[in-house]
């Protein structure tokens, strides 16, 4: 890579990590006024909020990633037009195609950090945020795996091996420790729902321990003293988009293996992967904006409806996932069509400069 190549990359990236900086702090802003609607919920509190924006930042990161690129290689070269400096590159001998390979270098560093932050920063972050959320607002605390997830709910350990689309429970166990963390009961239930503000455990079978031995006891139906309602499940699951691609895969082979519905989980898998790939497109488009019809704008026109395409992308990804899903489309299409479609577009408007 030669120096002017290296010293346009690194203006893009300073301009995309500016830009970065002003849409977080933004957003950052906007879930603030969010969260304070809930301070008062069990014993949330300021501090809590804070903790959990703090942790839920690699999440807004990774989303907006995609159009901070796009706005900061058009503020980058356009920067870099404005001053005419790209004019004296060009007239030094500098071909199109050379400062396109600099974008592209770019492109591929902001790839890399995606990769980062979506596979191992955010999921644990934003499990993390969730915790302190849930604990802070239920006062319970969850972790979600591959088979089910975990509660803790005062001296009481659940586990809930799948939830079903209506609220209901499948498969619990329900284990109960003394204040000296030895174990007194197990009880396995078939099922729970949620029915007149509290829980009805089904097809029961308890098992008491003491100093006498185990006492083995069964119920059609019982009360389940459990402090989670039905509306509080979205605080305590991490959705899947949440997952690293390789817990996606496990949960998305083990659906299988119980014939269940993969769909929303495939979606979120494919997503995954064509993240990194959209942020590199929206560095690919920065091109044309700058030496295509927008060359003679002023920067910020070339802002403007960079802003606007980056807006439409992020709104027609997110669109078009839904309606595959409704529409029963393959997930790995639902995901790369807008995807595709952006980098054809860039494709198109390359031709026409070159």
């Amino acid at each position: 890579m030669t120096i002017l190549q290296r010293y346009i990359a690194k203006t893009i990236l300073a301009s995309t990590g500016l830009v970065l900086l002003v849409l977080l702090g933004l957003y950052t802003f906007i879930d603030f006024i969010s969260e304070l609607e809930d301070i008062g919920k069990g014993k949330y509190q300021l501090g809590d909020v804070l903790s959990f924006l703090a942790l839920s930042t690699p999440k807004r990161f990774y989303e907006l990633l995609p159009v901070a690129a796009l706005l900061g290689s058009v503020l980058g070269l356009g920067s870099l037009a404005s001053q005419t400096e790209l004019v004296v590159m060009r007239a030094a001998g500098i071909s199109i195609e050379k400062i396109s390979k600099a974008v592209m270098l770019v492109a591929l560093a902001l790839m890399c950090i995606a990769l980062f932050v979506g596979e191992v920063i955010r999921p644990t972050a934003e499990q993390k945020a969730r915790e302190i959320q849930s604990m802070a607002q239920t006062g319970t605390v969850s972790t979600r795996t591959e088979n089910g997830f975990w509660t803790r709910d005062g001296r009481h350990f659940n586990h809930i091996a799948r939830i079903l689309p209506d609220g209901r429970f499948q498969d619990i166990l329900i284990y109960k420790f003394d204040g000296d963390n030895r174990l007194l009961t197990v009880t396995k239930a078939e099922e729970a729902s949620y029915e007149d503000e509290g829980w009805i455990l089904s097809e029961v079978v308890q098992s008491s321990l003491d100093k006498d031995g185990a006492k083995v006891s069964t119920a059609k139906q019982t009360q389940w003293e459990f402090s989670l309602n039905p509306d509080m499940l979205d605080i305590v699951i991490v959705p899947p988009e949440f997952l690293p691609v390789w817990s996606l895969l496990e949960y998305i082979e083990y659906l299988d293996k119980n014939h269940q519905s993969v769909n929303h989980y495939q979606m979120a898998f494919w997503m995954k992967v064509m993240m990194p790939l959209s942020s590199a497109v929206m560095v690919f488009l920065a091109v044309p904006f700058v030496f295509g019809p927008l060359r003679s704008a002023p920067i910020g026109g070339r802002i403007l409806v960079g802003a606007l395409v980056g807006i439409g992308f992020h709104l027609f990804n997110q669109s078009f996932q839904n309606i595959g899903i409704v529409f029963g489309l393959a997930p790995w299409f639902s995901a790369a069509l807008p995807t595709f479609l952006f980098a054809g577009l860039g494709y198109y408007g390359m031709r026409r400069i070159y």
